[in-house]
C-alpha cells in the first residue's frame, strides 16, 4: 500500500476513533488503491470506507475468518470495543485492518495462494450467495455493475461474436464446481515482499462462483503469453478448479474488460483495441 498525496491528512468517520479504542483527535492521510472504496491510513490501521450494505461487507468478513486458518495471506478485520468487525456510518460501511508493508511486485507463489483459497473456501460450512454481487451464471447480461450492454452504440463484430458466445456458455449452466472467489485476482490486490505474496486484499467482489473462472483470469493477467504454466501451478497446488474451462474463461474475462471500458467514460482506446484483437483470435 503507498499514501498518495502526502502531507494531506483527513478526520475520520464520526464514531470510528471510539469504537476502535484510537487516540482521540486521530487523523489520516488518503492510501493508494481502492478504486471502488476509499482508504485512509492511520499509523499501522487502514480504514476502509465502502457504499456498500453491511449484509454484503458481513458476508465478506465471514468468509475471511473462515479462509484465514488456510491463508494467512488473508488481512482479518480488527474488532471494535464491542467485538464487531464493521460500523455503519451514514450511507457508507467502515471497516479497520491492519497495514501491511510491501509493495505490488510480481511474486512466484499466486498459483498456490489461489488453490489454497479454492481448496479452503470449497469447504466453508456458512456457504450462500453474497447479497448485492450474483455469480456469472446469475448475472444480467445486459445491464449490470460491470457492464451497460444496452448503452454501447459501437459494436464491433468481434465484440457481438465474444458476448453471444459468452452469454450462451455461461447461461448453459456448465457443471463447474462453486466455491467463494477473490472476484479480482491481480497484482493491485496483492502485497509482497521477497517474491511471495503476504496479503491478498480488496475483497470487494468476492461472492459464490466458478473458481474455474477465477483461474482462467489469474492466468491471463499474471501469464498471458502462456497461460498454461499458471495453470499447471494451480493444479499441482491442489486448486479444484477446473483447467478445462479456462479458454471460455478467457473469453469471458477479456468481454468483461471491454464492456467495461466501453460503458465508462474513461476507457482507454489502446487498451480496447487490445482486448478486441485479443478476442478475434480466439475460437
Amino acid at each position: 500500500m503507498a499514501a498518495k498525496g502526502r502531507g494531506t491528512v483527513l478526520p475520520l468517520p464520526d464514531g470510528i476513533a471510539a469504537a476502535w479504542d484510537l487516540p482521540p483527535g486521530t487523523v489520516a492521510e488518503p492510501l493508494g488503491g481502492g478504486y471502488h472504496n476509499t482508504l485512509l491510513r492511520a499509523d499501522d490501521v487502514v480504514v476502509r470506507i465502502e457504499q456498500r450494505a453491511a449484509e454484503s461487507v458481513a458476508w465478506e468478513h465471514e468468509l475471511l475468518a473462515w479462509l484465514a486458518p488456510a491463508l494467512p495471506e488473508i488481512v482479518l478485520p480488527l474488532r471494535s470495543g464491542d467485538g464487531t468487525t464493521y460500523r455503519v456510518v451514514g450511507d457508507t460501511t467502515v471497516s479497520l485492518l491492519p497495514y501491511v508493508e510491501g509493495t505490488h511486485d510480481a511474486a512466484a507463489d499466486v498459483p498456490d495462494v489461489l488453490a489454497r483459497l479454492h481448496q479452503r473456501g470449497a469447504d466453508w460450512p456458512d456457504a450462500r450467495p453474497r447479497p448485492g454481487r450474483p455469480a456469472y451464471a446469475d448475472l444480467d447480461w445486459e445491464r449490470n455493475d460491470w457492464w451497460d450492454w444496452t448503452a454501447i452504440a459501437e459494436r464491433p463484430p468481434e465484440l457481438v461474436r465474444a458476448f453471444e458466445r459468452a452469454r450462451a456458455w455461461v447461461t448453459s449452466a456448465p457443471p463447474l464446481l462453486v466455491t467463494p472467489v477473490h472476484g479480482d485476482i491481480a497484482p493491485q490486490n496483492m502485497i509482497t515482499r521477497g517474491g511471495r505474496v503476504v496479503a491478498l486484499l480488496d475483497w470487494e467482489y468476492a461472492r459464490l462462483d466458478w473458481p474455474a473462472l477465477e483461474l482462467a483470469n489469474a492466468a491471463w493477467t499474471y501469464c498471458e503469453d502462456d497461460p498454461q504454466l499458471f495453470v499447471a501451478a494451480y493444479v499441482a497446488a491442489g486448486g479444484p478448479g477446473e483447467p478445462e474451462a479456462l479458454q471460455e474463461g478467457v473469453r469471458v474475462r477479456l468481454l468483461a474488460n471491454a464492456l467495461y471500458s466501453l460503458t465508462h467514460s474513461s476507457w482507454n482506446r489502446d487498451w480496447l483495441a487490445y482486448l478486441l484483437a485479443r478476442l478475434r483470435e480466439l475460437p
